[in-house]
C-alpha cells in the first residue's frame, strides 16, 4: 500500500509534468498553426496585391493607348503622315515603348509601314475595344518577349465616336520583369508570371523568361510533377495557396489570376524553412522551459509532500489508537499554519471531547443506578457539541421520561384511591338519578312525536316548491333555444358583412386596374403623337372615373366597416345574453335540486324521529339496569383503594426532580 507521502509526491510531479507537457505541446501547436495561418493569409494577400499591380500596369498602358487614340490631329485629313510619325515617336520616347504605331482602317501602319490587318489586336480594336495580347517570345515586329497593347483611334478625337483606325504599342520587354522583381516576400521569396499555357513570362532572372514551362518539363522530369500541378491550377484561373518540393526544399506558393489579361496568373513562392525557423526555435525553447519546470516541480513536490504527509501520518496513528479505545495518549502537535494544523487540532479536540463525554455519561448512569432520578444531566452540556448534542438530549429524555413515568404512577395510585371512594358514592347517586330519568324520558317521547308531525308537513311543502321550480326551468330552456337561434342569425349577418368586404376589395382592384389601363393608354397616346390626342382624352376620363370609383369604394368600405363593427358588437351582446340565460337556467336547476334534497331530508328526518322514540324506550330500560350495577361498583372501589396504597409505598423509594414532586 502506498503511503500518503508517495501519493502526494506522485500526484504533484505527475500533474506538474502533465500540465507542462500539455502547455508546451498546445503552445507549440498554436505557434505553428498561427504561423502557418499568418503565412497563408499574408502570401495570399500578397499574391492578390501583386496581381492587382500587374493589372494596374496593363491598364496604364491601355490608358496610354486610349489617350493617343483621342488625339484629334491623327484623324485630320490635313495632317501629314510625318506629323503622325512625330506624335508616335514622342509618345514612344515619353513612355519608354519599344514600338508605337498608328494603323488606318485597312491595317496599314502609317508610321512603321507594316501591314497588321491580319493581327488579332487590329481586329479587336478596330471594332472599338481596347486589347492586350498574350506574351509572345517572337513577334512580327522583330521584338522578343513582346506584349501588344492597342486601342481604337477615334474620329476627331471623340471617345466613343466613329473608329478611324487603331493605335498599338509594345512596352519595353522588361516591364513585366520589373514588376515582379519589386515584389519581395522575405529574403528568398520570389514572384513570377505565367501565361495561360504555363509559360514563365516574368521572373527576376530574365534568363528563364519565355523558356521555362513546368508543365512541359514534368513530362520528362518527375521532380517537376508537383510544381506542374500547382501551375495547372494557376493556368485555370484559380486563387489559392499550395506547397511543393523543389531542389530539396519545401516551397510555399500563393497564386492569383491577373484580371484584364489573356489568362495570366501571378505566383509568390518562398522557402518554408525561411519563415518557420523562428517557430522551430520557439518550440525548442518551450521544450527546454518544460524540462526546467518539471525538475523544479519535482523538488518542490518532495519538500511539500514531506511537510503535508508527516502531520497527517501522526494524526492517523492517533486516530487508530482512539478507535481501539485509547482516550489518554497524547495528540501530536503541529506548528504549521495550513490544513495539517487544523487536522491535528481537530484530532486533539475529538479525543478530549470523547473523554469528557464518556466521563459525564458514567456520572449520570451511576446516579440513576442508585435511584437518584434528580441527577443534573445537563451539568456538563458544553462537552456535547455538534451531533454529540443529540446524545445528551437523549440521555436527558430517558431520565426525564423515567422520572415522569414513576411520578405519574405515584399520582395515579393516589387518584385511584380517592376515585374508588367517589365511585362508591356516585353509584348510589346514580341509582337514585336513574329513577328520575325514566320519568323525563316519557315526557321527551311525547315531544318527539309532535316534532315528527311537523317535519312531515314541511316535507310536503318542499316537494310542491320543487315541482314549481322544475316547471320554471323548462320554460328557461325554451328561452335559451330561441336565444341560440338569434346568435346563429347574428353570426350569419357577420359572415355576410365579411363577403361584402370582399366585394368592396374587388371594386378597389377594378378601380386600380382601370387606373393602370388609363395610364397605359395615356402612354400609348403619347407615343402616337397628334394622332392619339383623342385617345389621350379618353384615357384621362377613364383615369378620373377610376379615381372616383376608388374614392367611392373607400367611402363604402368605411360605412361597411362601421356596420360590421356594430354587427360584431351586437353579436357579442347577444352572446353575453345567451350566456346569462344559460347561467340562470343552471341556477334554476340547482334550486330545484336543493328543494328535492330538502324534501328527501324532511322524510328522512321523520323516519329518524320514529327511531329515536324507540331508542328512548330502550334507554329507560337501561337506566333501571344501571341502578343495580352502581351498587356492585361501590364494593369493587373499596378493594381498589387498598391496592393503590400499596403502590404508593413502592414509588416512595425513588428521588425525583422538584418539578415532578
Amino acid at each position: 500500500m502506498k503511503s500518503i507521502k508517495t501519493k502526494i509526491l506522485t500526484a504533484m510531479i505527475g500533474v506538474g509534468m502533465l500540465s507542462s507537457l500539455i502547455i508546451g505541446i498546445v503552445g507549440a501547436g498554436l505557434n505553428f498553426s498561427s504561423a502557418e495561418s499568418i503565412l497563408d493569409k499574408s502570401m495570399a494577400e500578397t499574391a492578390k496585391l501583386a496581381a492587382s499591380r500587374v493589372q494596374t500596369e496593363i491598364e496604364e498602358y491601355k490608358a496610354i493607348a486610349s489617350e493617343i487614340g483621342c488625339i484629334s490631329s491623327l484623324t485630320d485629313p490635313e495632317t501629314a503622315e510625318s506629323e503622325c510619325a512625330e506624335i508616335a515617336a514622342e509618345r514612344k520616347a515619353k513612355y519608354g515603348l519599344e514600338i508605337c504605331g498608328i494603323l488606318d482602317m485597312t491595317g496599314k501602319d502609317i508610321v512603321n509601314g507594316i501591314d497588321c490587318s491580319g493581327e488579332e489586336f487590329f481586329k479587336v480594336s478596330s471594332a472599338g475595344d481596347e486589347y492586350c495580347s498574350d506574351f509572345m517570345t517572337e513577334s512580327a515586329f522583330g521584338v522578343e518577349n513582346a506584349v501588344v497593347i492597342s486601342a481604337p483611334l477615334w474620329e476627331n478625337g471623340v471617345n466613343g465616336s466613329k473608329v478611324s483606325g487603331v493605335v498599338y504599342m509594345i512596352p519595353d520587354n522588361t516591364f513585366l520583369n520589373d514588376i515582379v522583381s519589386n515584389i519581395n516576400v522575405g529574403e528568398g521569396g520570389t514572384a513570377y508570371l505565367l501565361s495561360s499555357d504555363g509559360l514563365t513570362i516574368a521572373f527576376h532572372d530574365p534568363a528563364v523568361v519565355g523558356k521555362e514551362n513546368a508543365q512541359e518539363s514534368a513530362k520528362t522530369d518527375p521532380s517537376y510533377q508537383k510544381l506542374a500541378e500547382v501551375e495547372a491550377k494557376m493556368c485555370a484561373g484559380e486563387t489559392g495557396f499550395d506547397q511543393y518540393k523543389y531542389n530539396g526544399n519545401l516551397e510555399l506558393v500563393a497564386y492569383a489570376p491577373v484580371a484584364g489579361t489573356p489568362g495570366w496568373s501571378i505566383g509568390i513562392n518562398v522557402v518554408r524553412d525561411e519563415f518557420m525557423g523562428g517557430v522551430y526555435n520557439s518550440i525548442f525553447i518551450n521544450l527546454a522551459i518544460i524540462v526546467v519546470m518539471v525538475i523544479a516541480a519535482a523538488a518542490y513536490a518532495t519538500v511539500t509532500a514531506n511537510h503535508i504527509a508527516r502531520p497527517i501520518i501522526q494524526c492517523s496513528e492517533r486516530i487508530v489508537k482512539l478507535s481501539n479505545g485509547d482516550l489518554t495518549s497524547p495528540v501530536p502537535v503541529v506548528n504549521s499554519r495550513d490544513e495539517t494544523k487544523t487536522l491535528a487540532d481537530a484530532t486533539s479536540t475529538v479525543v478530549s471531547d470523547l473523554n469528557n463525554i464518556f466521563k459525564d455519561i458514567e456520572r449520570i448512569l451511576e446516579e440513576i443506578s442508585k435511584g437518584n432520578l434528580a441527577v443534573n444531566s445537563h451539568e456538563n452540556q458544553r462537552y456535547y457539541v455538534g451531533d454529540y448534542s443529540q446524545l445528551i438530549e437523549y440521555i436527558g429524555h430517558i431520565k426525564n421520561s423515567l422520572s415522569d413515568t414513576m411520578c405519574q404512577i405515584s399520582t395515579a395510585g393516589e387518584q385511584v384511591s380517592a376515585g374508588s371512594e367517589q365511585v362508591s358514592f356516585g353509584a348510589q347517586s346514580l341509582s337514585q338519578g336513574a329513577t328520575e330519568q325514566a320519568s323525563s324520558i316519557e315526557e321527551l317521547a311525547a315531544t318527539i312525536e309532535l316534532i315528527a308531525d311537523q317535519i312531515k308537513e314541511n316535507a310536503a311543502q318542499a316537494e310542491a316548491a320543487s315541482n314549481k321550480t322544475n316547471a320554471a326551468g323548462s320554460e328557461m330552456q325554451d328561452a335559451i333555444s330561441c336565444m341560440s337561434d338569434l346568435v346563429s342569425a347574428m353570426n350569419d349577418i357577420n359572415k355576410s358583412s365579411d363577403e361584402t368586404k370582399k366585394i368592396i376589395k374587388t371594386i378597389e382592384d377594378i378601380a386600380f386596374q382601370t387606373n393602370i389601363l388609363s395610364l397605359n393608354a395615356a402612354v400609348e397616346a403619347a407615343r402616337a403623337g397628334a394622332a392619339g390626342k383623342g385617345f389621350a382624352v379618353v384615357a384621362d376620363e377613364v383615369r378620373n372615373l377610376a379615381g372616383k370609383s376608388a374614392e367611392a369604394a373607400q367611402n363604402t368600405t368605411a360605412l361597411i366597416e362601421s356596420t360590421v363593427a356594430t354587427i360584431q358588437k351586437g353579436t357579442s351582446l347577444v352572446g353575453e345574453v345567451a350566456d346569462k340565460m344559460a347561467a340562470v337556467s343552471v341556477a334554476a336547476g340547482a334550486v330545484a335540486d336543493i328543494n328535492e334534497k330538502i324534501s328527501e331530508a324532511s322524510r328522512d328526518t321523520a323516519d329518524s324521529i320514529t327511531q329515536i322514540t324507540v331508542g328512548v324506550e330502550q334507554i329507560s330500560e337501561v337506566v333501571q339496569s344501571n341502578s343495580a350495577t352502581a351498587e356492585e361498583s361501590a364494593a369493587a372501589s373499596e378493594e381498589l383503594s387498598g391496592q393503590a396504597n400499596m403502590l404508593k409505598e413502592l414509588i416512595s423509594q425513588f428521588k425525583f426532580d422538584e418539578k415532578y414532586n
